[in-house]
């Protein structure tokens, strides 16, 4: 059933951010969408992303869309209450995490995300400071959530997005009717029917999604975005020039049989029996000036694996995943050293 089914009031809101889309498409911009967590890709607070927002992303990403996250939630939460559901079927272009503190990339060469070198202080200014990075407008930015309120005087979590030159903002939440700061920022509030709020809720976020990718697949406009796509995330690969190695050869690290020495020539496979995140880094005197978080994949029943493909990384540890789902994300609790034989 598509979205015009669920809510034929909602039609005139769908068709304002279709035309929003378009435009930018035929301006050669690539809209970049940015999503909360809590009440906006789940049902609610504290919850896992759910299986249907999986999907609708899935989706977006098919059709060459660039999205990514721009939430409260630092890298351990967003693993174990997004990334754990979503790394098997696509990856997050761009990640705002911790309120701007960490700021990743996803660099497909590395199959790992990348923390970028940019911090920022709240979630507009992340937008803004990314948008910078990648020397791109900010107007091509939409940034969904449910904007909740926290007190007369106080300013909610999403609140500094209102006053960024954003292209669009979708307000999905039921407390509070928003405006922006820029005139030139689409604004879609819910809209109240009778007793029916609509355009709120997770649900109004998957139609929302729903709509992107339909305008992202038109036959019109779809060589053109994944063309686009592919420009944006090339030029994030080659402002980082990072150094990359093949996966034909490898060393192979394991907790029973660990890597005493590596070759800076091969590439190091990581393999273990839990499902996580391997947080890697090049360490110079005591600093790690390259940091990457790199996904478990799960190659047969109960192993997991993770190449490492930059050959200065000289340590790692693990970030795991609760195996209860209960949401008890842990470090490992222990740095692990790759002393690099350099090779003649």
């Amino acid at each position: 059933m598509g979205y015009h089914e669920w809510f034929p009031m909602f039609e005139d809101k769908l068709n304002q951010l279709k035309t929003k889309v378009e435009a930018m498409i035929l301006a050669s911009r690539i809209p970049m969408v940015f999503l909360d967590l809590d009440d906006t890709l789940n049902r609610r607070f504290g919850a896992p992303i759910e299986a249907q927002a999986v999907t609708s992303l899935r989706n977006l990403a098919v059709a060459g869309g660039l999205f990514g996250l721009d939430t409260g939630a630092n890298i351990f939460w967003a693993g174990e209450r997004i990334l754990r559901e979503t790394d098997r079927f696509f990856p997050f272009p761009f990640m705002l995490l911790a309120t701007g503190q960490q700021i990743y990339a996803w660099v497909e060469a590395l199959q790992a995300y990348v923390l970028l070198p940019i911090q920022a202080a709240n979630k507009g200014q992340a937008m803004r400071k990314l948008a910078e990075y990648l020397a791109i407008p900010l107007d091509q930015f939409l940034f969904i959530a449910d904007f909740p309120a926290v007190g007369e005087r106080q300013e909610g979590i999403d609140d500094p997005v209102l006053r960024e030159q954003v292209g669009v903002i979708v307000n999905i939440g039921v407390q509070r009717e928003l405006a922006s700061a820029s005139k030139e920022t689409l604004l879609l509030n819910p809209e109240r029917r009778g007793n029916l709020l609509v355009g709120s809720g997770y649900q109004a976020t998957i139609q929302y999604l729903e709509c992107l990718t339909e305008v992202l697949q038109h036959e019109s406009y779809a060589r053109h975005v994944k063309e686009l796509r592919s420009a944006l995330m090339l030029a994030v690969a080659n402002k980082l020039n990072l150094p990359v190695l093949p996966t034909r050869d490898y060393q192979l690290w394991t907790f029973e049989h660990p890597i005493q020495q590596a070759e800076s020539h091969l590439a190091v496979l990581i393999r273990v029996k839990g499902s996580g995140i391997v947080h890697v880094g090049v360490n110079r005197d005591g600093n790690w000036i390259r940091i990457y978080d790199v996904p478990l994949k799960e190659v047969s029943p109960g192993v997991w694996e993770a190449y490492v493909l930059d050959p200065e990384v000289n340590e790692f540890t693990f970030i795991w995943y609760d195996p209860k789902g209960a949401g008890n994300v842990h470090w490992e609790g222990k740095n692990y050293l790759l002393q690099r034989r350099i090779s003649l």
